[in-house]
């Protein structure tokens, strides 16, 4: 997705508020900068509407508010895109390769400076950590999102996983897929909506719980997964040719490993009141700090910050 004016170059060297990524955190919070007449720029390397457009850009977001019937993840993308362009936000299609702690932001071709850096870098899928993983993950048959799912047609497909990720990929498989399995290693979906009725009707979708996979089998491709189940301890192998992994989301670390701020244990950055981080006038929104993984936290994140680098700007030292 390409946000309607667009550059290469920014008008001036130095802006009030630079936001480091094009997701939904960072485009409200561009969004919400603009109203507030911050000269504001917006820095993506990758697609405009971060997660939404990158994973999933067919799913249904059902828990946005005010939309009770839901909208598809690149409809709301494209809305958030216009209106950050609105504001009158810089929109700038280049990765950022370097972060310093004073503001300056490096790509291949820029070199800008901010008097407020707001960091919206995202989030990664995890790893499941599963024997025969990462040696099947380089177009192998592993895979961490579901794009396309006409890609999987006529395939037996294995999900891991019991949230909301998981079960978004098994409702948008199960009409296009030979057979899918979806595999939780508790006894209950974590799931805040769980499984429709139409899903569970079908006759090609197999759910097992309490069951863990033990390891990814194969030679030069997937081939199936080994099985075990929590209660008695029996393993079984279950032919599959695509494993689908939906173990959760970890931060998008790269761009701020070196900036010396306090990150919890799991890597994300530890904020304050006011998003505020532990170096001066960085703030951080959205899956980079948030353990709630939602669009709205990630929006009222933004809020949050957009006025907070307004306070600094114009009221604080």
């Amino acid at each position: 997705m390409q946000g309607k004016g667009s550059f290469l170059a920014p008008r001036p060297k130095e802006y009030d508020a630079i936001i480091v990524g094009g997701g939904p955190a960072g485009l409200s919070a561009a969004a919400f900068c603009g109203k507030k007449f911050l000269r504001t720029a917006v820095f993506e390397g990758n697609c405009w509407g971060g997660i939404l457009t990158r994973y999933c850009p067919d799913k249904r977001i059902d828990n946005y508010p005010g939309v009770p019937k839901g909208i598809l993840a690149e409809e709301l993308a494209a809305l958030l895109v216009e209106q950050a362009r609105e504001s009158g936000a810089d929109l700038i299609e280049q990765g950022v390769e370097e972060i310093t702690p004073d503001g300056t932001i490096r790509t291949k071709d820029l070199e800008v400076a901010g008097k407020v850096l707001i960091l919206a870098c995202g989030s990664n899928p995890a790893e499941a950590g599963i024997p025969g993983e990462r040696e099947f993950a380089a177009g192998r048959g592993v895979h961490y999102r579901v794009h396309d799912p006409s890609r999987f047609r006529g395939l037996r497909v294995v999900v891991l996983g019991g949230g909301d990720t998981a079960i978004s990929h098994v409702h948008r498989l199960v009409g296009v897929a030979e057979q899918v399995t979806l595999i939780h290693r508790k006894p209950l979906l974590r799931s805040t909506e769980g499984l429709s009725a139409e899903a569970l009707r079908a006759e090609n979708l197999e759910v097992l719980f309490d069951t863990v996979v033990e390891e990814i089998l194969g030679t030069s491709r997937v081939e199936g997964v080994r099985l075990r189940q929590e209660a008695n301890g029996r393993t079984r192998d279950l032919p599959a040719e695509v494993v689908i992994v939906a173990a959760g989301r970890v931060p998008n670390s790269v761009l701020f490993r070196n900036l010396g701020l306090t990150l919890d244990p799991i890597g994300q950055i530890v904020t304050e009141d006011w998003q505020k981080t532990s170096v001066h006038r960085i703030l951080a929104i959205g899956d980079v700090t948030s353990r709630l993984k939602m669009i709205i936290t990630a929006v009222a994140q933004a809020a949050v910050a957009a006025h907070e680098a307004h306070a600094q700007i114009y009221w604080k030292e």
